[in-house]
């Protein structure tokens, strides 16, 4: 099984102890170290997704260079022939046979790196897409743990509202302050209702009358009015009119 593989298998068995405990621990303070711990793998399958194709130029750059030896060598080999050069193109011959055997070996080489590499670079993206989905898990997670948080301090606040201390002692209070309202205002009432039945009260409201009934005379006066007939002469008027 190779790195990828294994370090994948790691961290999904992993993720399942963490949300296999959530309940018997501190959820979101595991959430957040589970978090940390896929950034670090993050960063240990990029150093090696790195590496490889690392691996892979450095290969790749070797057998392009094995290539032009190899590519040099043959065309001095047809250059010895032109010049009818049996001993140089004995030579070159001879080192063609090693440079084709380096040249087959670095290409064995890279081909091998380069599966490699190919399969480093799925894995990693298998790997982007696997911690796409247990990141956007875990802020799913975390939403609900602050969810449970605030549950719990609503069911706490709850509780204890519920109690003597809570919502016993608000009624207590209201009940209190409702009594000394009443007390007060059936105090003010009493005093007003005695004003209105005091010796001064009542000369105030003989004095405001009189000053009335002045005012009234003094205004059919101004208008030149008739003057308003008493009760009795109003009385008198009426039984002559009958008769």
């Amino acid at each position: 099984m190779g790195f990828f593989a294994r370090l994948g298998r790691l961290i999904r068995g992993f993720f399942s102890l963490f949300i296999g405990g959530l309940e018997e621990k501190n959820p979101k303070a595991m959430l957040e170290d589970l978090k940390n711990q896929l950034n670090a793998a993050k960063v240990r399958y990029n150093t090696t997704t790195a590496n490889i194709i690392a691996r892979e130029k450095v290969a790749a750059a070797k057998l392009k260079s094995a290539e032009k030896e190899l590519e040099e060598c043959r065309r001095l080999i047809q250059e010895a022939k032109r010049q009818n050069d049996r001993e140089l193109a004995l030579q070159l011959l001879i080192q063609e046979e090693h440079l084709e055997a380096a040249y087959n070996t670095a290409l064995e080489a890279y081909n091998s790196i380069k599966a490699e590499a190919d399969h480093a670079r799925q894995e990693f993206e298998n790997f982007q897409a696997e911690m796409f989905q247990k990141m956007s898990q875990i802020e799913q997670l975390k939403v609900q743990a602050d969810l449970a948080d605030l549950k719990k301090e609503m069911n706490t606040l709850r509780s204890n509202f519920a109690t003597e201390s809570g919502a016993g002692r608000i009624n207590e209070g209201l009940k209190q302050a409702e009594e000394l309202i009443q007390s007060k205002l059936a105090k003010e009432e009493a005093i007003a209702e005695l004003g209105k039945n005091s010796i001064d009260s009542r000369m105030r409201s003989l004095k405001t009358s009189a000053a009335k009934s002045r005012a009234e005379e003094k205004l059919r006066a101004l208008f030149g009015d008739e003057p308003a007939q008493t009760e009795e002469e109003g009385r008198v008027v009426k039984e002559r009119t009958q008769n």
